[in-house]
């Protein structure tokens, strides 16, 4: 089994009205980091959700207005194109409580956001296009024998 190790965690408040994935890749690449996992709370002025429909090989976007709480973000950062790169899905809800899922897109605005990076080292994934997966970007598969 190939070892994974806790290299450095970063600790940060975004930008308010900044976007939030692309803040999430520019710290990524700021700190370099090409091996991570994303954890964040906060509070949106609106979203872009995806969910990936496989048999139509797209994104659906879903778009909400207004005030928004970002009740889990969690994610990824591996390397793809040789980059860092994030890859979240987002949980929000608003002022009624209904919450939504999905992948997170640009078009979400930060109110308020605080994530937590940890930066491993170890193994790194990159991203590579996976034809028997409608040619999406993903780690290949690996025997850890």
């Amino acid at each position: 089994m190939k070892k994974i190790k806790i290299k450095n965690i970063v600790v940060r408040r975004l930008r308010p009205d900044a976007d939030l994935l692309e803040e999430l890749n520019t710290l990524a690449q700021k700190e370099n980091i090409s091996l991570g996992l994303i954890s964040g709370i906060g509070a949106l002025k609106s979203a872009a959700l995806g969910i990936f429909l496989a048999e139509e090989n797209r994104y659906e976007t879903r778009e909400f207005a207004g005030e928004l709480e970002i009740c889990h973000l969690s994610g990824n950062i591996s390397l793809k194109d040789k980059k860092p790169f994030v890859h979240a899905h987002i949980m929000i809800s608003d002022r009624h409580g209904r919450a939504w899922g999905g992948h997170l897109l640009p078009g979400c605005p930060i109110f308020v956001a605080e994530v937590v990076i940890l930066a491993l080292e170890g193994s790194k994934k990159e991203r590579l296009p996976q034809p028997e997966l409608s040619g999406l970007s993903l780690w290949p598969l690996e025997d850890d024998g």
